[in-house]
Formats: structure tokens, sequence, C-alpha cells
């Protein structure tokens, strides 16, 4: 049972950051990756929500490599 409540609690820990990121990528991250974003509607960007908080570790690598190209 213990076993059970770890898995649960890191999976709770991973889907709060992915949402909390994901709030973060789809204001000002998905223009930094994809430049054809720019302009898209707020029903493009609630779109792509779950897979931004899904795919989260990777998008954030993503960013931030995109980030130093640009600095």
């Amino acid at each position: 049972m213990l076993l059970a409540r770890a898995i649960l609690s890191l999976a709770a820990l991973y889907s709060a950051l992915g949402l909390v990121f994901a709030a973060a990528f789809i204001t000002r991250g998905v223009t930094k990756l994809d430049p054809a974003a720019r302009g898209s509607g707020l029903l493009f960007r609630l779109l792509i929500v779950p897979g931004a908080a899904a795919f989260w570790p990777i998008l954030l690598v993503k960013w931030l490599k995109s980030k130093e190209h640009h600095a």
C-alpha cells in the first residue's frame, strides 16, 4: 500500500508541475520553440495544454536550449 501511495504522489506531483509549466509555456514558450505559433489564438493554445503538461520535461529542455541560442 505504501508503494501505491508513493506512485500516486509522484504522479500527482508530475501532473501539478506539468500544469504550471503548461501555463507558462502557452503564454511565452510556444512562440520561442515554434515561430509559426505567433499570433495563434486562445483556442490553439488551450488545445496544446494537455500535451505541454504531459511532455513538460522535454519541452522545458527545448525551451531552455532555445534561450541559449537567442542570448
